[in-house]
């Protein structure tokens, strides 16, 4: 091979005159070509070669596809995905109460602070006398405010005995305009709101247990027990010479009971 390379050199030296020490044009093309050759023959088989070894790992593919184990994998993988997504999703969602659950509760609560009565006020759980219900809230509020101004040491009215502070800040919570009637669906959409400010929401998402979420109830109501810690069947404001409990903790554990995710 070098021989040919020198003859072709020295020959071109003679047809271009050129001295025997200086490379001519077509002395480099032939160096080129002689140490290029083998990279360019590689990559040309590797060209060639290309094709075919991927025609073969698909039809490699296409027998396995074609396969029931592909088909089965396949199946159980898309069935793992899609229970890792909707767990993520439902992670992520909180569950509310069915207010129509709460029906039981309320009904004990009503049962044991007011005689079941929408128009009882404190010392008076039988009043017929004063038509709360049929009074915007800005006047149930101010009527509050006036009967305490008079000597008693309680404002609390209606169904579920809500007192002065409490109600006002229902009304806020809640948008309920001043002008709104103090009527038996106002009064229980006022207690519901209470219910999920003790923990009515954090108990149907097993936050907090039924036996916390009834010690919860016992600091909006007086006349509910405890439940938990010592003395359970006691009020939470017992001592204070005005409240009592008057039911047992297990009545109040099955009232709770029902109240479910809607």
């Amino acid at each position: 091979m070098w021989r040919s390379w020198l003859a072709r050199a020295v020959w071109d030296r003679e047809v271009e005159g050129s001295s025997p020490f200086t490379p001519t044009k077509k002395t480099v093309e032939h160096l080129l070509g002689y140490f290029l050759w083998p990279l360019q023959a590689a990559i040309i088989v590797s060209t060639m070669r290309a094709p075919k070894f991927i025609r073969k790992r698909l039809r490699n593919f296409r027998r396995w596809r074609q396969n029931n184990a592909f088909k089965h994998t396949a199946l159980a993988v898309l069935v793992l995905v899609a229970t890792f997504v909707y767990a993520g999703y439902m992670g992520n969602q909180r569950l509310s109460a069915n207010p129509e659950s709460y029906r039981p509760l309320l009904n004990l609560i009503a049962s044991v602070e007011s005689g079941d009565n929408y128009n009882a006020y404190f010392g008076n759980s039988r009043n017929r006398e004063i038509d709360f219900t049929s009074m915007p809230v800005a006047d149930v509020i101010k009527w509050q405010k006036n009967y305490v101004a008079s000597g008693s040491p309680s404002s609390a009215v209606g169904r579920y005995q809500i007192i002065n502070t409490t109600l006002e800040g229902l009304v806020d919570e809640l948008a309920i305009e001043p002008s709104q009637k103090f009527d038996p669906p106002t009064q229980d959409k006022m207690a519901i709101a209470l219910l999920e400010r003790r923990g009515s929401e954090q108990y149907v998402n097993e936050e907090i247990s039924r036996e916390q979420f009834a010690a919860n109830l016992a600091k909006e109501w007086a006349a509910l027990p405890k439940v938990i810690g010592s003395d359970p069947t006691k009020s939470y404001y017992a001592g204070d010479g005005l409240n009592t409990s008057r039911i047992e903790p297990k009545k109040v554990l099955d009232a709770i009971k029902p109240i479910e995710a809607q």
